[in-house]
């Protein structure tokens, strides 16, 4: 059966079984084994060929449904949906776990890719760019004692930033990186202080975007990131 020499049977010791059954899902769909519009095996088959309870790959059907990778047909079947730009972050999503190891290999992958997209952006931002991230330093004023909002103003901001460079790579990039940082480690919640710090260094980082300064706007992003690995510090040392 061409179906089940698709999939793996999955490990227990290795995370949550829907997690993992959502992830297999993917990884098909990227790697283009599974096309869009295609059926996926029926709920009793899929929990025969990965070696799982019909609980967890229901429960797993439910995620990639809300995550938009596939469209459930009730009384028809499970099918792959048109890929999109919030279906494109889910493989980030499903390979990430809330540990101390996670929070580091964010914060290593926004040090390598967020001061080239601050000097990129300093060089091609424009107007309508610049009231986006003054908008979203607005918000995080009003939102220094609500970790929620203040997260979704942070995140407002570097999505500003990266449109500013005017390269939709970055876009797709770098969205699902500080969504996930914000999501697994809330900085404005758990460290005394540094939501303050890190709404100075988006200051910072703007005024160098206004100016042109496409030098002075790494620097500054690169002091922000270093600001932040100060930062989580102590919440890696309770995670490990």
């Amino acid at each position: 059966m061409e179906d089940a020499s698709l999939y793996q049977r999955v490990r227990v010791s290795k995370g949550a079984l829907p997690d993992q059954v959502a992830r297999q899902v993917v990884d098909l769909i990227t790697a283009r084994r599974l096309e869009v519009g295609s059926r996926l095996p029926s709920l009793d088959e899929l929990t025969g060929y990965l070696g799982v309870s019909r609980t967890a790959v229901r429960e797993a059907i439910k995620l990639l449904d809300a995550w938009g990778v596939v469209t459930v047909k009730h009384g028809v079947g499970t099918f792959v949906t048109q890929p999109t730009g919030h279906a494109l972050t889910v493989p980030f999503k499903v390979h990430v776990e809330r540990s101390g190891e996670s929070i580091r290999d964010l914060l290593q992958v926004r040090e390598v890719l967020e001061p080239g997209i601050a000097a990129i952006a300093a060089k091609h931002a424009r107007p309508e760019h610049i009231a986006e991230m003054e908008e979203a330093l607005h918000k995080m004023d009003e939102a220094l004692n609500d970790p929620d909002q203040f997260n979704e103003a942070d995140l407002a901001f570097h999505m500003a930033l990266a449109k500013a460079t005017e390269n939709d790579l970055f876009l797709l990039m770098i969205h699902p990186v500080v969504d996930l940082f914000l999501e697994l480690f809330n900085v404005a919640h758990q460290v005394v202080g540094a939501a303050a710090r890190g709404r100075a260094f988006h200051q910072v980082i703007l005024e160098h975007v206004r100016t042109g300064d496409a030098e002075k706007a790494r620097e500054a992003m690169h002091a922000h990131i270093r600001q932040v690995w100060l930062d989580v510090q102590p919440q890696l040392a309770r995670l490990s």
